[in-house]
């Protein structure tokens, strides 16, 4: 794998202000529409691992380089006020009542529904941290790494265009309400901040036209008048989730 001298940088200044080591490694099975992760050090693993979906025809070099702003801007962070996202008791419990009471629990054997109670969690609460914190990161890479913007850019629009996907009547059919709004107010939020930045007001479109815009812009308002810092990164995700109605979920 040939990165380039950007990515070869950001990968060193994670290193340096982390201490660890990172790996990197291609993995074609990511699931969904995930195209790329990271797992952080923590400890029996002793290096922070970096996941991207291969692509014949695009560098990773975006990919790699958002999730290694992921973990620069976990360390930014003192010691004594790092936290990690991870679904809490109560969200758990809240989910379950939802599916129990959703018309698809009567669709399913009983034995899926906690399959799909853990996946409905995990995706939303993945999407609460994941959008705000990746838009900070974008804006980052942006700045310090503009030969990164035409990779970025690429990305984005494929993440537009899977993310207004999720407004099918069909994905609205298998989730309750609270989790879908929840869920597409999250990506209408991220419509629009990409909208305004690309300079393609037809990113939210589909998010105006499902009515998700409003409690979109409400998000966004929430991450622009928030200083952008990373050990405000807590207070967006809390923030965000009290709007949308699944605080102490996380």
């Amino acid at each position: 794998m040939s990165l380039s001298e950007t990515t070869r940088s950001v990968l060193r200044l994670v290193e340096e202000r982390s201490g660890i080591p990172v790996h990197v490694e291609p993995d074609p099975n990511l699931p969904g529409t995930i195209l790329a992760k990271v797992v952080m050090a923590r400890e029996n693993l002793l290096l922070h691992r970096v996941f991207y979906r291969p692509n014949s025809t695009t560098p990773p070099d975006y990919l790699i380089c958002q999730q290694a702003g992921f973990i620069l801007r976990f360390f930014a962070v003192p010691a004594d006020r790092r936290f990690d996202f991870a679904a809490s008791d109560a969200g758990t419990k809240a989910v379950e009542e939802l599916v129990k009471v959703h018309p698809v629990a009567k669709m399913l054997p009983p034995q899926a529904l906690p399959q799909l109670t853990t996946m409905l969690r995990d995706g939303l609460l993945s999407h609460l941290r994941s959008i705000p914190l990746g838009m900070r990161v974008d804006r980052w890479l942006a700045a310090e790494f503009p030969d990164l913007i035409p990779l970025q850019k690429q990305s984005i629009l494929r993440q537009l265009e899977d993310s207004a996907v999720t407004l099918a009547p069909q994905h609205r059919q298998t989730a309750p309400k609270l989790i879908f709004d929840a869920t597409e107010s999250i990506s209408a939020a991220f419509a629009a901040y990409w909208a305004r930045r690309l300079n393609q007001p037809q990113a939210m479109l589909p998010f105006k036209s499902a009515g998700y815009l409003h409690s979109g812009e409400i998000l966004l308002d929430i991450w622009e008048n928030t200083p952008d810092d990373a050990v405000n990164d807590r207070l967006i995700v809390d923030q965000w989730a009290e709007k949308l109605g699944i605080a102490g979920w996380q």
